[in-house]
């Protein structure tokens, strides 16, 4: 449910909605699934989601720092696929992250993975093209934000794609591409430098898809 406190503020309410409204129109096995969205009686909004039961990537790469390729693969396409589902609807997530990542393990069964959080999704509304956000909003974490998000430009579905490219070159390489404590000095290096470079155990097909995907423009 929204904290009584939060339903006063109309963008903590709009976030809310948007995330019911995105969730309640991807069914794939690789999103946490919405069952019910509402508002009752006393004006409280509610939010029935999928119970998602393990870890998150980050807790596993907190733990373990780096993941094998082909795991590293594994997760990543089926994060793929979990945003080709939302893409589809003209749904782009904006937030993509290894926190909004879980991952669920079944005995004798290779991981399986669910994206979370639409809050901040762009989703198309009747009456509104460009979804709840104005352009030149700048909204997403900036460690997995793309270049295009980072100007506050209006993004498309690419822009997931470059957070994909971020995830994956964590994954193999132990830490990420851009790194700052600055948030601002971060935004610029996703619009203007050029990546960390990998390690050298990093397979080169692996590492021509991650160039790829971290391409500065969308175009490419």
């Amino acid at each position: 449910t929204l904290h009584p406190e939060m339903t006063r503020l109309p963008e903590a309410v709009a976030r809310f909605e948007r995330e019911a409204i995105a969730a309640s129109r991807i069914e794939h096995k690789n999103v946490a699934a919405a069952t019910d969205f509402g508002r009752l009686e006393d004006d409280t909004f509610y939010l029935i989601l999928e119970y998602v039961e393990g870890e998150s990537l980050r807790e596993k790469l907190y733990r373990e720092k780096s993941l094998e390729p082909g795991l590293s693969l594994h997760i990543t396409r089926q994060i793929a696929e979990a945003l080709q589902a939302a893409h589809v609807h003209g749904i782009v997530h904006r937030d993509l992250k290894p926190e909004n990542v879980m991952l669920v393990a079944r005995p004798g069964v290779p991981i399986l993975v669910k994206v979370l959080d639409f809050g901040i999704a762009k989703v198309p509304l009747e009456g509104s093209p460009e979804g709840i956000t104005a352009i030149g909003s700048v909204l997403g974490t900036p460690s997995y934000m793309s270049p295009e998000q980072c100007s506050g430009r209006i993004i498309d579905e690419r822009s997931d794609l470059y957070s994909l490219g971020i995830i994956l070159y964590e994954c193999v390489n132990g830490r990420k591409p851009f790194e700052s404590d600055d948030a601002l000095a971060l935004l610029s290096l996703h619009m203007a430098a050029a990546p960390a470079p990998m390690n050298s155990d990093v397979p080169p097909m692996v590492a021509d898809i991650i160039v790829k995907l971290l391409e500065k423009d969308p175009q490419d």
